[in-house]
């Protein structure tokens, strides 16, 4: 069950109605002729706060109606910040919901974000292309700039830590397709980071993981505990600086390069066997950039159904079985290599980066 947080315009709403009660007893004391009992003083309190102002009751006393000045200021922040509180509770209710929860439980083959940071629309965007609505977010906070975010992309929540197993559970990250793990750069950041590899893939040794880190050191435990892909963004700020100081304005070209929408990873293509040459020459005449090779862009799901397709056939599986053991084994690392010799043989399993040119 969710924990209700006990916010600042909640601590003003209950202090505001003790001395609502404490101004209606005062009333009673300062002009008992007026409000003769301690009703009256509350019913006066009450019209006075709301700023409705029935008239039937009114201060003759200086002190009385300064008291009722106070009331009045009072009330026009309680109202606000009743406001407030209660439009916090209908979103806060819409998404904790049972609905909400049975839409997580129907979840498969969705993205999970471990962590928040405000995200450039355009990169939100080429999320829901591939996961339309079904992205979870797993953060401590329900922040306004998240609540914002959940509902106008229609983004599902789960509350709470992204190592804790309880939490991941709840986001499904035993049917999710892929998660990413941001480093909130907190005090042992990476280590949590490792922790919620851990974690994930013991729950699900399928899903595919990306996660962000800050020391270089972390990187081979991630590696072993079968992280697929691993950011460092420390290490590209680094790189950045440098190359601005030897070859000012590299910081624009990548900034530029990671804009664009033009370059893409292609797995199913025709140049398997063909030198690098060949291939390069090929996609200029179809209006693209070669730019180069992935080598070993195989999953071990998508290797497992060739393995078998063989054996049924007939086929020599023996070279594929035991690229599968040392993809298990975790032996087997994705080789980009950027603009190749030109008599490099393009393997089977290699993908190609590959731009669009512009010609506009």
């Amino acid at each position: 069950m969710k924990k209700l947080n006990f916010s600042l315009a909640t601590a003003f709403i209950l202090f505001y109605t003790l001395f609502l009660l404490i101004a209606s007893e005062i009333m009673v004391l300062i002009e008992p002729k007026n409000y003769e009992s301690f009703f009256d003083g509350l019913w006066w309190a009450i019209v006075t706060a709301t700023t409705v102002g029935y008239g039937d009751m009114v201060p003759h006393s200086e002190a009385g109606k300064l008291l009722a000045v106070f009331i009045i200021i009072g009330g026009v922040v309680a109202v606000a910040a009743f406001t407030a509180l209660m439009t916090t509770q209908l979103i806060e209710r819409k998404i904790f919901s049972k609905k909400g929860y049975e839409m997580l439980d129907s979840l498969e083959n969705h993205l999970v974000i471990c962590g928040y940071k405000s995200p450039r629309i355009e990169v939100l965007k080429s999320f829901k292309k591939h996961y339309k609505e079904n992205i979870v977010i797993i953060y401590p906070d329900l922040t306004p700039e998240l609540k914002n975010l959940l509902e106008e992309h229609n983004l599902k929540f789960v509350q709470g830590e992204y190592n804790d197993e309880a939490t991941l559970k709840t986001a499904k990250v035993e049917k999710a397709d892929k998660v990413m793990i941001l480093n909130m750069h907190q005090e042992y950041a990476d280590a949590k980071v490792l922790e919620t590899v851990i974690v994930i893939r013991s729950l699900n040794h399928k899903v595919y993981i990306i996660a962000e880190i800050n020391d270089p050191k972390y990187e081979n435990y991630l590696t072993k505990s079968k992280c697929n892909e691993i950011i460092m963004s420390e290490e590209y700020n680094r790189f950045l600086l440098s190359k601005s100081i030897s070859e000012p304005g590299m910081s624009k070209v990548v900034r530029n390069l990671l804009r664009t929408q033009n370059f893409h990873i292609v797995t199913e293509h025709p140049y398997v066997n063909k030198t690098y040459k060949e291939a390069f020459e090929e996609s200029i005449a179809k209006g693209e950039i070669l730019l180069g090779v992935i080598q070993n862009y195989i999953t071990e799901e998508k290797l497992k159904k060739i393995v078998l397709q063989k054996i049924r056939f007939g086929a020599d599986a023996q070279k594929y079985k035991k690229l599968l053991s040392e993809i298990k084994n975790n032996e087997v690392e994705l080789d980009v290599i950027i603009n190749p010799k030109d008599g490099m043989v393009i393997q089977e399993f290699s993908a190609i980066i590959s731009m669009e040119r512009n010609n506009g």
